[in-house]
């Protein structure tokens, strides 16, 4: 065997002996290598047989590597957090600020002198502190802006409403009746007095009609209406006796006021050219 493999520190080598050859040839033993179990594996040499005879076998002995463990020691783990295994620590939970809860209650009310101040408030505080409760307050403030506009709008409308018209108070003349007589008042027509034909008077009314229009057409074009409809029904009405001459036709139509009031109604009246009336100028039924 030759020892200058095993002096330098290899694998040791079976000798075989070839015939052939002027030297002896070293021939290489195979070697294995486990990672899996970390101990080396067992070193065979190869059997030579020789020309004149069998060469005896060798058989490296086996070597076993010390195995390391990977694991680190209980000593250099850390703790892990206490609880059971895989639960997760809790996070705190943030309170709500109850300046912000405060501020969206009044907006809602609304109050918003309070929420204009509380407002601004929360926010400082959750700005500080970190609390929820920042939507609370803005909702709060927009609110209270909402009712403050509202009540602007409101105010301006009933600012700027006009007022309303003042009740147009009617004179009598116009709840007259055909066959009524009257005494005109110191004040014309709005101070009339209805009473017996019989007395001496100062006009009789024959007739009275409404003019069929919604708008009001003006005073020249009532006037006219009045004019027309009461002299056509003047004839009906008077007594064929008496001398239409010695009597005048007078009539009362609504103006723009009493128009605006919704009345309608055109009063014709007779009287004598000559002086009072005594008795009805009304026809015999």
């Amino acid at each position: 065997m030759d020892r200058s493999a095993e002096d330098a520190g290899g694998p040791p080598a079976a000798l075989v002996q070839d015939p052939a050859a002027p030297h002896p040839v070293a021939v290489p033993q195979q070697r294995t290598v486990s990672s899996s179990t970390g101990t080396s594996s067992t070193g065979t040499s190869s059997t030579g047989t020789s020309s004149t005879g069998t060469s005896s076998t060798g058989t490296s002995s086996t070597g076993s590597s010390s195995t390391g463990s990977s694991g680190a020691s209980p000593a250099d783990t850390p703790p892990g957090p206490s609880g059971p295994p895989g639960q997760q620590p809790r996070a705190l939970r943030r309170t709500t600020d109850g300046v912000a809860v405060a501020a969206l209650v009044s907006g809602i009310i609304p109050a918003i002198p309070v929420a204009l101040v509380l407002g601004p408030l929360a926010l400082i505080r959750v700005g500080r502190s970190g609390a929820r409760g920042r939507a609370l307050a803005i909702t709060g403030l927009a609110l209270a802006g909402l009712w403050t506009v509202a009540a602007a709008i409101v105010a301006a409308a009933i600012i700027t409403r006009p007022p309303p018209p003042k009740p147009v108070t009617l004179p009598p003349v116009f709840s007259l009746r055909a066959g009524q007589c009257l005494d005109s008042g110191a004040n014309g027509i709005s101070g009339v007095h209805v009473l017996s034909c019989a007395q001496a008077h100062d006009a009789e009314v024959f007739a009275t009609f409404r003019v069929a229009d919604s708008r009001y057409p003006g005073a020249a074009a009532v006037q006219q209406r009045a004019r027309q409809g009461c002299v056509s029904r003047l004839s009906s009405y008077l007594n064929p006796e008496l001398s239409a001459t010695s009597l005048a036709q007078s009539y009362v139509y609504p103006d723009a006021g009493a128009w605006s009031a919704g009345e309608r109604t055109v009063v014709c009246t007779v009287r004598s050219t000559s002086g009072p009336l005594v008795g009805s100028v009304r026809a015999a039924p």
